[in-house]
């Protein structure tokens, strides 16, 4: 005879159950206490095959291993890759306006312009999505995927530069006398992320490694001069408005 009910559910469930047969809840489900607590965010993330770090360990070593297997339907190990790039440009852009980084310092543009990107580099960041996306759907276009599929790589390599950025802040901050990038730092960071997302594509396009890391050298090269142009062409806009 059934001797409780799921809390969840309302289910009925014999003792020996450690599991509700109706909703898969643990049947040991009891208020929650400081440890639960404790071991609920220890769990979440530590878990070595579902967790930040496990996320992190993956966009380091292989990114484009994760992204083809998200695109194939192996899901269930990564957190999804639209939801960790905003959450992510989230993070990026609070440090950035809290700690008052200039990070667009280097990049010769007035005061103004440099003050209005910086209030929403979130979008800033955000925008290289798309367009990444449809520079690797002209270049891997024999790759026959879908554009979607081509923003999966995409997400998941901004996902890792905005790690990097986040990281590179706290060390600039502290090496520099000013919080600003140097023209080296900024060089550095550009000619890491060219070869890492090369490195990306060679993982996640099928055919020659040789040749998909030339192509992927090219998306990424592209992306950065068309973000540079169109960020020239929008500051360009905003200074002709203000000076109406």
């Amino acid at each position: 005879m059934p001797d409780t009910r799921c809390l969840n559910c309302d289910a009925a469930f014999t003792a020996s159950m450690r599991f509700c047969p109706s909703c898969s809840q643990r049947t040991d489900t009891a208020r929650l206490a400081v440890g639960d607590l404790v071991r609920e965010l220890m769990h979440s993330f530590l878990n070595v095959e579902r967790g930040p770090l496990a996320m992190l360990r993956s966009l380091v070593t292989r990114p484009g291993g994760m992204a083809r297997d998200y695109v194939e339907g192996r899901r269930r190990r990564y957190y999804g890759p639209f939801a960790t790039l905003v959450v992510l440009v989230g993070v990026t852009a609070l440090i950035i306006n809290v700690a008052e980084y200039k990070m667009l310092a280097q990049d010769g543009y007035t005061v103004g312009a440099t003050e209005l990107l910086q209030r929403h580099f979130n979008l800033l960041l955000l925008l290289q999505l798309p367009l990444l996306g449809l520079i690797c759907a002209i270049v891997f276009r024999s790759a026959r995927l879908t554009l979607p599929e081509h923003l999966v790589l995409v997400a998941y390599a901004l996902s890792f530069r905005t790690i990097a950025l986040i990281a590179t802040i706290p060390v600039a901050l502290t090496v520099n006398a000013s919080a600003a990038p140097t023209p080296l730092q900024v060089a550095g960071f550009w000619v890491v992320w060219y070869f890492y997302f090369a490195w990306a594509a060679t993982q996640f396009y099928p055919g020659r490694a040789s040749v998909n890391g030339v192509k992927g050298l090219i998306v990424a090269a592209l992306g950065h001069a068309s973000l540079a142009a169109l960020v020239r062409l929008g500051t360009q806009t905003y200074e002709w408005a203000a000076r109406l």
